[in-house]
Formats: structure tokens, sequence, C-alpha cells
């Protein structure tokens, strides 16, 4: 098993019927493990002359930036609830599914031309991690990229925030996904999802074919150059 796929647990039907919840505190738990998700995380930050601190989401955010700001002797930038800072330098608001929310960050935590990570656990639907974008702008720095442990493909966040995104699991499929399946010696393109078993994907010849997920063997990123990036598939 796949080592993410064994620390990281998914919870069905939590916190409502329908929605599969990406459990992290196995992860957490085990002191390999957790070290280890922070050296992968660690691979995937820019040189470091290129970025001068990181600002992370509360809470799940603040459990992997502070370790990562730490190894790399960068400043740490805390984004913070509504009414938890004593000295607020800037503040965001954004939409959430059943209302809005705020974040706010200290007073000098970021100072103009500041070259920052925008980090958290997780984005869906990227309401938070554009908050932060926006925070670090409205600061005079500049959001260098967003990392994050975990994507949910199908929401399709990182189209909100302008900026890189990298993400170490993901899990699900973007619409127009490229993928590599079983059976077909060509790629197939993710149309839409059927049911919880099958997809709609369309073949080289255009036409619409009903295939079951087991069969996807990987998500193929095609770059500009043609370069071809494997992408590991999870549900």
């Amino acid at each position: 098993m796949d080592f993410y796929d064994n620390y990281i647990r998914t919870v069905v039907d939590y916190p409502i019927k329908g929605i599969k919840f990406r459990d992290i505190t196995p992860l957490l738990a085990n002191g390999d493990a957790f070290h280890q998700v922070i050296m992968d995380l660690n691979k995937e930050l820019p040189s470091y002359d290129k970025y001068d601190k990181i600002i992370a989401a509360e809470s799940r955010g603040f459990i992997f930036a502070a370790p990562l700001a730490s190894y790399n002797n960068k400043g740490l930038v805390l984004a913070r609830k509504a009414g938890k800072l004593p000295l607020v330098g800037y503040r965001e608001t954004y939409t959430l599914e059943y209302g809005e929310a705020t974040i706010e960050i200290p007073k000098d935590a970021i100072q103009p031309g500041d070259r920052v990570i925008v980090m958290d656990d997780l984005i869906a639907t990227g309401g938070s991690a554009k908050a932060m974008v926006n925070l670090v702008r409205k600061a005079g720095g500049i959001p260098i990229m967003a990392l994050f442990l975990i994507e949910l493909r199908s929401l399709e966040g990182y189209k909100q925030l302008g900026i890189p995104v990298v993400s170490i699991v993901n899990y699900g499929l973007h619409k127009n996904d490229i993928l590599q399946v079983e059976g077909e010696q060509h790629f197939v393109k993710f149309i839409q999802k059927i049911d919880e078993d099958f997809i709609e994907v369309e073949k080289e010849d255009k036409t619409l074919a009903k295939i079951n997920k087991n069969v996807i063997i990987s998500v193929v990123q095609i770059e500009k150059n043609g370069r071809l990036t494997y992408i590991k598939y999870r549900d």
C-alpha cells in the first residue's frame, strides 16, 4: 500500500452524508510518518533564497507550516480566525458554503516585498487559500506559490489562486483531466462522474464511453513543452 494511503484515513459520510472526509490524524500520530510528510513537503519548496516567509491557515495549516518554516529558517505568518489577534494588520472575508468567514494576520507580520509561500493542509474550493493570497498582497508581499498536503481535485480550488499550486496527495478528478486507463492504447479525457463506481470519458476518436474507476492507471498532466507528468489517482 502507498505510504499516504496507509496513513490518511477516509471516513465516509462525515461530517454529512455523501462526504468522504480525509482524516490526517493517523499520519500525525506516527512519528516516522509525520517526519516523512514534512520532508516530502519540503522538497516542493523553492530554493532558500527565493522566498522569505510561509503563511498558514488556522488551524491545521499551522501543523505543517511551523516545522517547515523552522527547518528552513523562515518566518511564519499565522492567518487566524477573527478575534484571535491583539494587533491586526489586515483582514480578509471569504465565502463558505453556508455563510462567510474572516481571517486576519498580525500587524507587521508581512513587510512590503516579502516573498511568501501560502500553505494549508488541504485545498478544496480554495476560499481560505485565496483569502491568504489576498492578505499577502494587501500587506505588500508577493505570493510565490501555494503548497498543500491534500488537494480535492474535483473542486478545482487552484483556479481561485492565480499562483502555482502544488499538492502531495490528490483525490478525485478535474473535468477534462487526461487519464491513462487499462485496455486503451491512447489517453482518454474525463468528462463527468456517473456514480460512485463509474465515470464518462471521451476517447481519442471523440466517442464517449462509460468506464469503471478501477481501471484508471493514472492522471496525466501534459505540460506546454509536451512533457507528460504522472499524478497518482486516488478516489
